[in-house]
């Protein structure tokens, strides 16, 4: 191409700025708007945490009904794995019974999910009945605490 040519060219070329107002949401895809802006995201449900305690009491009630269930044919039926079968066992196994029976029917989230498996297998680790009383009592609020005795 012929620099002069092209110098010529250049020289009938204008740059033009323009300002707009944009809106955007950034997400997993952008959406940009240039008239309106765009409506507001919805606001997300609050997340509804799993009673591990009821479906354990579920997965036990199962494996009673019939003696001749092992807990590979529990775990098909509820979708879970043996591993977590033996986990739920566990946990009915060590906590103290009436606690149990206190998180079976709870359907306060915040208790549910102070309440988590994993945390509640590890107070069922614990050797003694002193030490899971001591762990429930620190993570139970204050108005469900009314001088119950766990033992």
């Amino acid at each position: 191409m012929d620099s002069e040519h092209y110098k010529r060219r250049l020289s009938k070329c204008k740059e033009i700025h323009i300002l707009v107002k944009m809106y955007r949401h950034r997400g997993r895809g952008t959406s940009i708007s240039l008239y309106d802006p765009l409506p507001s995201l919805p606001i997300p449900p609050a997340p509804a945490y799993k009673n591990i305690v009821a479906m354990a009491v579920r997965v036990r009630e199962y494996l009673v009904e019939n003696p001749q269930r092992t807990q590979t044919t529990a775990g098909n039926h509820f979708g879970i794995t043996r591993a977590r079968v033996s986990q739920l066992m566990t946990i009915l196994e060590k906590i103290p019974a009436d606690f149990i029976g206190t998180l079976r029917e709870t359907d306060d989230q915040a208790l549910i999910k102070r309440f988590s498996g994993k945390r509640l297998l590890k107070i069922a680790s614990f050797k003694t009945k002193d030490r899971m009383h001591q762990a429930i009592s620190s993570l139970m609020p204050l108005t469900q605490l009314d001088d119950r005795s766990f033992h």
